[in-house]
């Protein structure tokens, strides 16, 4: 299947939505529990919003960073009155769903966890791109960085810096002899993405797997959604799908909880050595600088949204 993206970002000023529901079905990287989510069509400043269809009450839970309640090795979501009501490893779905601009949609969940699928975003990116986006007749919100916001965590950095259009670039720095320090740099638009960032996949160490076992992590872990590394060599028969994979996926992890501030970034994240949970605090520390950011509102189009913004965000 052969897909062609736009290079443009004029569409991420725009709402969307699916034109029709979307469903996937696999295991959860952390849980072992095989689970299924349902992508559904919602209309205009709905946002995106988690449904566990599976608890009682059928508890909705917004995708915002205020509604963050773990960061350990994912980004889980949950409410504060209901200890059940959580939607576990959101990152690469939120990922997939910011780099295509989709702003509206209500996410049916059966199961704790989002499938982790191939360890990458690129299932969620290109089923999307197969079913279709509908343009919506109104903009969305835009965070407009003004004055630069640096946060440190041990040895990770993180800021925030103005831009005017979203740049991220992420540092990871392993002892691994295939790892080392690399740094991956991309300016979103939906076909650099695709193709920059979409493939990379979740990695690990074989060494830390018992570990991570004993705290009831990784039970769904194996070759088929991570890229292992052994203490010299890559366990994945296929190898690695880029040279700076680890970079990337970071890249892509970090995209995904940026996407948890709910509306389009106009600046640029640069991390070092970053993770989940100082992606957390950073978008946490916007409320201390009110003066480092504005906010430009959603407002309704004048027209149809096919003639305003000529670009859907893809082409088939």
């Amino acid at each position: 299947m052969h897909f062609e993206f736009s290079d443009s970002i004029s569409s991420y000023r725009l709402q969307k939505t699916l034109r029709q529901k979307l469903v996937f079905r696999g295991i959860g990287l952390h849980s072992g529990i095989e689970s299924r989510i349902e992508l559904n069509p919602a209309p205009v400043n709905h946002g995106i919003i988690f449904r566990r269809q599976d608890l009682f009450g059928h508890p909705k839970i917004p995708a915002h960073y205020r509604a963050v309640c773990s960061t350990t090795m994912a980004t889980s979501l949950g409410l504060r009155d209901y200890d059940e009501a959580k939607v576990g490893t959101v990152e690469h779905l939120m990922a997939a769903l910011y780099a295509m601009g989709i702003t509206n949609l209500l996410i049916d969940v059966w199961g704790p966890e989002i499938p982790i699928l191939d360890g990458s975003a690129a299932p969620f990116f290109q089923a999307m791109a197969l079913t279709g986006i509908e343009l919506q007749n109104y903009t969305q919100p835009v965070l407009s960085i003004t004055k630069p916001i640096r946060i440190r965590q041990k040895d990770s950095i993180c800021e925030l810096l103005p831009r005017e259009a979203l740049r991220l670039t992420t540092s990871v720095e392993f002892s691994h002899p295939l790892i080392g320090i690399q740094t991956c740099a991309l300016d979103l638009t939906p076909k650099a993405f695709f193709e920059e960032v979409s493939r990379a996949r979740t990695f690990g160490f074989e060494g830390e797997l018992s570990f991570l076992r004993q705290a009831n992590l990784a039970l769904g872990a194996s070759l088929e959604n991570v890229l292992a590394f052994s203490s010299e060599s890559i366990l994945n028969q296929e190898g690695a799908r880029f040279p700076d994979e680890c970079a990337r996926h970071k890249l892509l992890d970090a995209l995904g909880d940026l996407a948890l501030v709910g509306c389009w970034i106009r600046g640029e994240l640069v991390s070092y050595r970053g993770g989940h949970s100082i992606h957390r605090l950073l978008l946490e520390s916007l409320s201390r600088h009110p003066n480092h950011w504005q906010l430009v509102q959603s407002t309704p189009l004048q027209g149809e949204p096919e003639k305003v913004f000529a670009s859907s965000g893809y082409i088939q």
